[in-house]
């Protein structure tokens, strides 16, 4: 979609919506978290920072406690797409934030390609799932430790 993206907006006469480089793009997300943060630290609204990067995620979190935002607030979530970046739903969670996981559905044809442009987007943190089970099997080990205990 990068590319349909970036020939659509030249064809309309605009810019590229799309950032150049990865780090641009975090970049540009950990400024907008920052500023929505700031922006609801004393006044109405809420946001969700829908992120996959385990950065983000702290940068996030660090600015949140630093606002006095705090944890399990219902100014402020953090969201992933089930089944990716577990490691950073888990730790966000583990720290107190609340942390929601979406799933997309409907037709086939629809949902398919929104899925396959996200793994595309986050192939690093598709690497990093070896990571995920390795810290959700850690996690089940204990849970099932404080059943029997």
């Amino acid at each position: 979609y990068m590319s349909s993206e970036r020939k659509l907006a030249a064809d309309l006469g605009y810019a590229s919506p799309i950032h150049n480089t990865i780090k641009d793009t975090h970049k540009c997300f950990n400024d907008c978290s920052n500023y929505m943060l700031e922006k609801i630290a004393n006044g109405p609204g809420g946001v969700v920072l829908a992120t996959h990067n385990i950065e983000s995620g702290k940068l996030a979190a660090a600015k949140a406690h630093e606002l006095g935002i705090g944890k399990v607030n219902h100014k402020m979530e953090f969201a992933q797409l089930y089944g990716m970046s577990e490691a950073l739903s888990f730790g966000l969670s583990n720290a107190g934030f609340q942390v929601s996981k979406y799933m997309p559905f409907g037709p086939v044809e629809t949902v398919m390609p929104y899925l396959l442009r996200r793994a595309e987007e986050n192939r690093g943190v598709l690497a990093a799932s070896g990571f995920d089970r390795q810290l959700m099997r850690k996690e089940l080990v204990r849970r099932v430790k404080a059943s029997v205990l």
